[in-house]
């Protein structure tokens, strides 16, 4: 069976990107990538500038048909919650949708951005299982990372931020999720003592993103040859994070891989079937790379 005779028999459907701000972003780029590889030509996707003050009645519209489903970024992943009728205990867990779904006028929130980060752990041969992890920031999109980690069941996890009461709030969430694991909240001097047993560090921050790039939530004292550095930043692709880790001889790997696996996976709950299967992941990776040049 073909994509394009998979894939067919959707009436037109709109999606949308809602946070704020939302000008920079390059999921409309990324979702009409998606759906010219599926062979899907009525499906559309655009930005929704949207303040707090708004998010209810957009939601009220939503319910009944202005949308058939969204991606929800800063600032709003928590603050939908509330205006959804069900959401995956993952996402509940974590308390942050960035993807919610409508079958009828019933909403529906998800998290993609546990299984984008998985998903590009499993292509750079990273392997959670008793290895040693440590998360710079304990936002939403750390939540994320720590729920994967500790579902893969990690040996450690150190996490470094700069409000103590954020940095518990992570811990609890992963030993929630896994309570074999051992994690601690510690300062960037302390992480930088147990550099030789890291295996993976992850920047979940914005520090690096354009347009400062000349800043990195770490020092490059905290890399060692044997250790992977992952950054959730992909613009530019390569941060001055990434930048002082290969300077240490650290492999590196941006956000890319992982901002590409949310999309198609948000796709896959939208139009159902086996969707991630029919994309071509390293294109559009491709696609997106030159768009940031």
């Amino acid at each position: 069976m073909s994509r394009s005779t998979a894939l067919t028999g959707y009436n037109l459907k709109r999606f949308a990107l809602l946070g704020e701000p939302v000008g920079h972003s390059l999921s409309p780029l990324l979702h009409k990538a998606i759906y010219r590889q599926l062979e899907i030509d009525d499906a559309s996707y655009r930005t929704v500038e949207l303040p707090e003050e708004r998010l209810k009645s957009f939601f009220t519209g939503f319910r009944v048909g202005g949308f058939d489903g969204v991606n929800v970024t800063i600032p709003h992943k928590s603050r939908v919650i509330q205006l959804l009728d069900e959401v995956d205990s993952k996402a509940k867990l974590i308390d942050a949708v960035n993807c919610v779904n409508r079958v009828g006028n019933k909403l529906t929130g998800y998290n993609t951005d546990l299984l984008g980060f998985a998903y590009s752990l499993r292509q750079n041969n990273v392997h959670i299982d008793g290895n040693v992890f440590a998360i710079l920031g304990a936002g939403g999109s750390a939540q994320a990372v720590g729920a994967v980690l500790a579902e893969g069941a990690a040996k450690q996890v150190y996490i470094v931020n700069r409000t103590p009461e954020r940095a518990e709030r992570l811990k609890e969430i992963i030993l929630a999720v896994n309570d074999a694991i051992s994690v601690t909240v510690c300062s960037e001097q302390e992480l930088a003592e147990r550099s030789a047993e890291l295996d993976c560090v992850i920047n979940t921050t914005s520090l690096g993103m354009a347009p400062n790039t000349k800043m990195s939530p770490i020092s490059e004292s905290i890399f060692s040859e044997n250790c992977l550095a992952f950054d959730l930043v992909y613009s530019p692709m390569k941060t001055k994070f990434l930048s002082d880790a290969e300077s240490q001889g650290a492999a590196i790997v941006n956000g890319l891989q992982m901002l590409v696996a949310q999309a198609v996976y948000s796709v896959e709950i939208w139009m159902g079937g086996n969707i991630v299967a029919h994309v071509d992941m390293n294109a559009l990776v491709r696609d997106l790379e030159k768009a940031i040049k």
